[in-house]
């Protein structure tokens, strides 16, 4: 059985809100300001998967690809861009992000909450068509 590929409809799908803590701001500008290896990267907030309690996520740097929704952080004073693909943006429409540090149990880097997790646990799909996002019509 081959696999159909779906592609979402990036006009149908809104501009989301992401929020930093300001730990996870100084530790985004820190990062960029001293990685060159990074030099015209930007920071990705992917779903890395979905289990009962709804999706998982990832965050990374990554150059733009074309249907990347450009994100302005919602509370930063600085012109500060994060991408997210139009899946991520569909699912991501308020969400914030951390930066912890846990040296006693070795646990550091950015932590991804989406605020609106409890509409997508579960076979949320199958209750609530509207809750997947609009495909391109082919």
């Amino acid at each position: 059985m081959a696999f159909k590929e779906n592609k979402i409809n990036p006009d149908l799908v809104a501009t989301p809100v992401v929020y930093f803590t300001q730990r996870a701001l100084e530790q985004l500008k820190l990062i960029l300001e001293n990685d060159f290896t990074l030099a015209g990267k930007y920071f990705r907030i992917l779903i890395s998967g979905k289990g009962c309690d709804g999706f998982t996520y990832s965050a990374g740097f990554t150059d733009v690809k074309e249907d990347d929704f450009e994100v302005r952080i919602e509370n930063s004073d600085e012109d500060i861009i994060i991408l997210l693909d139009p899946f991520a943006a569909f699912y991501l429409q308020e969400s914030s992000v951390d930066f912890i540090q846990d040296l006693v149990n070795d646990v550091e880097g950015f932590v991804i909450t989406n605020h609106l997790q409890k509409k997508y646990a579960g076979k949320f799909w199958r209750k609530a068509p509207e809750k997947t996002p609009p495909l391109l019509q082919k």
